[in-house]
């Protein structure tokens, strides 16, 4: 994370009007741009009265973004979601002091609330789906099939939705950005089906079959000889699946995927774990992600 700074600018043309900022730069660079730059509201107010903006004053902050949010949270448009980069309003100085000296003593921001291993398993599951599609998840993802969360696309429009429905494929409503075939999204993805595999006339012995593909798709389409499915799961990644299942097994892969010596009942105990553990591999490495995702440049 990196440090910054807070800074207010102020307009000659109303003793009221603020734009509030932070920059990981020099508020002086971000002063020159404000007042050159014609297509953000800054520089059109620039263009329109023909008076630049000035610095009134700028504060170094270990967390810019931290410290924006603590700003805006002190003042009378804390209801307003959503800012979009709007920092420009028309307040007393007295209510920009009150916000300043909240926002300078803020520091660094808590840390997130500890998620449960099916909200972090979750969010990564529908992040790996939106890979390439230009659509990131804001927030978490508490439920795929009931919930509702946050999407927001390239073109910066956001919206709510169920997240199975853009995990399938849909795209934004207004552009239309990320629209997906559902069998490329699962393709990309490599889910598949795990299968336990029992023989008739190998008793003792196991071995675990995947395949690629739409999840649930009959399992005669794939063959392994005499061996027959016993149990299968429906997987989103068949990859990490076989691994965990064999290392279940205590038999972790690199192998030659062998049928191996092993009592059914344990072997079913195996299975019946294998989507709590992968559950759990996906969760530690979502906080992993979460922990070290770099931030994107302030404004």
């Amino acid at each position: 994370m990196k440090s910054g700074y807070l800074y207010v600018l102020v307009h000659p043309s109303d003793p009221d009007l603020y734009k509030i900022g932070i920059t990981t730069r020099t508020p002086q660079e971000r002063l020159a741009q404000h007042n050159s730059d014609y297509s953000q509201l800054a520089g059109r107010i620039v263009k329109e009265t023909g008076q630049i903006w000035e610095l009134k004053e700028y504060h170094p902050v270990p967390d810019p973004y931290y410290a924006e949010s603590v700003f805006w949270s002190i003042t009378r448009f804390v209801d307003i979601p959503y800012r979009r980069g709007v920092e420009i309003e028309k307040m007393s100085w007295e209510e920009v002091e009150n916000a300043l000296d909240a926002a300078k003593n803020a520091g660094l921001r808590p840390p997130p609330p500890k998620q449960p291993d099916h909200v972090y398993a979750y969010t990564a599951q529908i992040r790996k789906r939106l890979e390439g599609r230009g659509i990131a998840l804001v927030g978490y993802v508490r439920s795929i099939v009931s919930g509702k969360s946050d999407f927001r696309c390239i073109n910066g429009h956001q919206w709510r939705t169920t997240p199975k429905l853009v995990g399938e494929g849909v795209g934004c409503p207004e552009c239309g950005i990320g629209e997906c075939d559902p069998e490329e999204i699962i393709e990309m993805i490599k889910a598949g089906v795990v299968y336990l595999l029992t023989h008739p006339d190998k008793p003792g012995y196991v071995n675990i079959g995947v395949g690629y593909g739409t999840q649930g798709e009959d399992c005669r389409e794939w063959s392994w000889g005499d061996w027959e499915a016993h149990r299968y799961r429906n997987v989103e990644d068949t990859d990490l699946a076989e691994k965990i299942i064999w290392d279940l097994l205590c038999e972790p892969l690199p192998h030659d995927r062998e049928p191996i010596q092993k009592r059914l009942d344990i072997a079913e105990d195996a299975f019946r774990k294998l989507i709590y553990v992968m559950q759990e591999e996906i969760a530690n490495e979502e906080r992993r992600r979460e922990s070290y995702e770099d931030l994107p440049e302030p404004k």
